[in-house]
């Protein structure tokens, strides 16, 4: 069976990440990061499971730059919102099967 993947941009770049839930655990850093990570999908209500997986999923730099494009547009910068091209509205699975 192929590995789940998710697609998003981040600097520009295509940026494959974890699509299982066991693909974003194996990805963190060490045993109390993955401690904590059980702990918060375990105690999710089923309805945030998806959210919480994809804060955890997430590096540093995507949620960066989600913050700064956040803090644009509060700050009534016209410019920070924009069409996505066809290439950032590709969320299809890099799985073949799909």
């Amino acid at each position: 069976m192929a590995e789940h993947v998710l697609v998003t941009h981040i600097g520009g770049e295509r940026v494959e990440l974890p699509g299982t839930i066991g693909g974003i655990r194996a990805g963190l850093p060490d045993d109390d990061t993955r401690d904590e990570f059980d702990r918060a999908i375990a105690q999710a209500p089923l309805e945030h499971v998806a959210l919480i997986a994809a804060q955890w999923g997430l590096p540093k730099a995507a949620r960066d730059e989600d913050d700064a494009l956040i803090a644009r547009i509060r700050a009534g910068d016209p410019t920070a919102a924009r069409e996505l091209t066809p290439e950032e509205l590709d969320y299809e699975s890099a799985d073949p099967s799909r």
